[in-house]
């Protein structure tokens, strides 16, 4: 699976701060990147942000993205490493992509994934420039991991000795930064995140709506990391409105959703119960059928 990673915080040689709120067109920035990797099939989408106070997990508060705390302070490389010492175990390649480049195309991420084979990092590039989103393998993730010297991902990446694979695309976009520039605002009107699209948003209902993509990804979150409490902070909510979501679940459709194990010298631990992941599979084989079948209705209805 190919996951992504935003980088929301830190700070570089050439700026002190990443600015996810900045509107681009009508929307801000890290709406338009997050928007633009799920039209382009990405469902795993992690954003490292700043310290527990930052306020970019309320700017995507339904998009269903897991949110990591880094700090503000920091060099861009050190939150690039806890981004990926979160993915690492959950997919076999992630696309690392900046807040402040947010105007790259669906085809670049797709030239980028059909490319991964023939490099350890695969850049794009544009008229002999390389920009951003680069495409990582997992498997060298540990050597970025380990790097300690400084000069960021590039020299991280000559250190450890990974073979760069550029990909040449015909997108301005890869070096569009908002923040040293306006090119950006020539690139909008034509950009994928502003084209007519549908959003296919699938819930469950009895006498009230029980099951979302929200409360799926709550129940993803707490399988791999056996806490609650540790997936309502990933996706930027309270533990009580986790609890809520819980709660309704288990109204709605009569059976127990977790199982509890009290803590001791390892801690407490909490578990799906059976009946919770036949739910969840359901629903993802029928958000997969159904995704097809409501594009066709779209292309019928609001072909451009």
């Amino acid at each position: 699976m190919t996951a992504a990673l935003i980088i929301a915080a830190g700070k570089t040689a050439s700026k002190e701060h990443f600015e996810p709120d900045k509107k681009i067109g009508s929307i801000t920035a890290i709406e338009r990147t997050a928007i633009l990797l799920r039209q382009a099939g990405i469902r795993r989408i992690a954003v490292v942000c700043g310290d527990k106070d930052d306020k970019t997990a309320k700017l995507v508060p339904s998009m269903a993205l897991t949110f990591l705390n880094g700090f503000s302070g920091n060099d861009m490389l050190d939150n690039i490493k806890i981004g990926l010492s979160y993915l690492q175990d959950k997919c076999h390649q992630t696309l690392i992509s900046y807040v402040d480049v947010p105007m790259f195309s669906i085809n670049t991420v797709q030239e980028l994934i059909k490319e991964s084979e023939n490099g350890d990092v695969c850049i794009p590039s544009y008229n002999g420039h390389a920009g951003h989103p680069i495409l990582l393998r997992a498997e060298h993730f540990p050597k970025i991991l380990a790097y300690s010297g400084k000069k960021g991902l590039d020299a991280a990446i000559t250190f450890s000795g990974l073979n760069r694979h550029f990909v040449n695309v015909d997108d301005p976009g890869i070096l569009s930064d908002i923040q040293k520039s306006r090119s950006y605002e020539e690139l909008i009107a034509e950009h994928d995140a502003s084209r007519l699209r549908a959003s296919f948003r699938f819930r469950l209902l009895r006498e009230c709506p029980f099951y979302g993509p929200g409360v799926h990804q709550l129940l993803l979150l707490t399988e791999e990391c056996g806490s609650l409490s540790e997936a309502c902070r990933y996706m930027g909510i309270s533990y009580s409105k986790g609890r809520k979501m819980i709660s309704t679940l288990k109204e709605q459709t009569g059976h127990a959703v977790l199982e509890t194990h009290p803590g001791g010298k390892g801690g407490g631990y909490s578990h799906l119960t059976k009946e919770t992941r036949e739910l969840m599979q359901r629903y993802d084989a029928f958000c997969t059928e159904a995704q097809e079948a409501f594009q066709n209705l779209f292309e019928k209805y609001f072909d451009e």
